[in-house]
């Protein structure tokens, strides 16, 4: 169901999942960016405002809580993704020897894309982007209660 606190949460944290898009674009260095990059973290930020986020907010308290709990499901859903796509593009090259493999090294690519990303300009954001997201869906839970 609608309510303003999950549509508050969408949109904040979208926004935050910008942020993070501009975070990650140092740590590629002379790479090429993905182009799919940056609608997946606006993507996964309007997925994890409107279901992690949102409805859990009824407060102030619980809406910082819920809104680091989205930050840390946004940027599992992120290096997942992203690892993924990378898998695939290793495994159409033939890197691997069989779909177990494959499947397995999308774990190591995640550990090796968070090490990547791993920066304090990407601490800050995730911090300051959950907590203030999270205080504000807190505060619009408060006074649109559903």
């Amino acid at each position: 169901m609608p309510t303003a606190a999950r549509l508050t949460a969408a949109i904040l944290f979208a926004i935050v999942g910008y942020f993070i898009f501009t975070a990650m674009v140092p740590s590629f260095g002379d790479d090429v960016i993905p182009r799919y990059l940056l609608p997946l973290s606006i993507g996964t930020g309007l997925w994890s405002g409107w279901v992690l986020c949102g409805p859990n907010a009824h407060g102030v308290r619980s809406g910082v809580g819920t809104g680091f709990t989205a930050i840390v499901g946004m940027v599992f859903l992120i290096m997942f993704i992203l690892s993924f796509v990378q898998m695939i593009q290793l495994s159409l090259r033939r890197r691997y020897d069989g779909p177990m493999e494959a499947i397995v090294d999308v774990f190591t690519l995640m550990y090796d894309n968070v090490m990547m990303f791993a920066t304090p300009e990407m601490g800050v954001t995730l911090l300051a982007g959950g907590f203030i997201a999270g205080f504000l869906t807190g505060v619009m839970g408060k006074r649109y209660p559903r």
